[in-house]
């Protein structure tokens, strides 16, 4: 993920521009208070660095071979990588292809991001079959 995309979210933003002016405080503080310069400079060059460190991982979803092993419906629960969900809550899912290779899986308006992963391209048809068949009432987002 580049500069110009991280700092396109608005909660990395806000975090950078807090993050920021707490390293400028934090650079004044050796005036202003008996502590010792080299701890405010490691300081802020660690506050200059710590909105970005969390936004790492985002680009990478987990990636399963067999997604339809992290896919199982019990009752009224469907259950998507170690999580639960009421299938009556979830109304659409995201399916769709990612590159030459890779396909991927999302529930955009149930807990965004954390159920989602990749998978090989190939599994993609087996993935909407699924969803298709077991829950019809789930709009498929492509």
């Amino acid at each position: 993920m580049t500069f110009k995309e991280m700092m396109a979210d608005k909660k990395i933003k806000r975090q950078a521009y807090i993050c920021w002016s707490l390293s400028i405080i934090s650079l004044l503080l050796p005036v202003f208070a008996d502590i010792p310069w080299h701890s405010a400079v490691m300081f802020s060059a660690w506050l200059i660095f710590a909105p970005f460190m969390n936004s790492m991982n985002v680009q990478y979803p987990d990636h399963f071979e067999e997604p339809l092993s992290q896919l199982r419906l019990e009752g009224k629960m469907l259950h998507v990588k170690q999580h639960q969900l009421e299938i009556a809550d979830v109304s659409k899912v995201a399916i769709d292809k990612m590159n030459d290779h890779t396909a991927f899986i999302d529930f955009p308006y149930n807990m965004f991001g954390k159920l989602k992963f990749s998978f090989p391209l190939e599994q993609l048809p087996a993935v909407k079959t699924f969803f298709r068949q077991h829950c019809p009432h789930i709009q498929i987002i492509s």
